[in-house]
């Protein structure tokens, strides 16, 4: 569960990022999700997104190469985590 809290924080904490990537102009993706444009750019630069807006802006941006970025972004964020192989886990579940 908790770490379903991390990736939604370090989501909204990328979303700027992502943005960039994705190639779209603020503008139109301020349009497209019915918010001002200068809104937008502020939004953006400080990551105060509403779920809402978060789930329209993903709709329109997302494809493969994000998802790609944003997968490393996590990967980066978790590399000092300690690893487990899956085999201690069903070892410890009794499967």
């Amino acid at each position: 569960m908790l770490n379903i809290v991390e990736n939604y924080i370090a989501l909204k904490k990328n979303m700027a990022a992502l943005i960039n990537k994705s190639g779209y102009k603020n503008a139109y993706l301020a349009q497209q999700i019915g918010i001002p444009a200068p809104t937008f750019s502020v939004k953006k630069q400080r990551g105060n997104w509403s779920e809402r807006e978060m789930l329209q802006i993903l709709s329109i941006i997302e494809n493969e190469k994000l998802n790609d970025y944003f997968l490393l972004e996590l990967m980066r964020a978790e590399k000092d985590e300690p690893q487990f192989p899956i085999s201690d886990l069903k070892k410890e579940m009794g499967w």
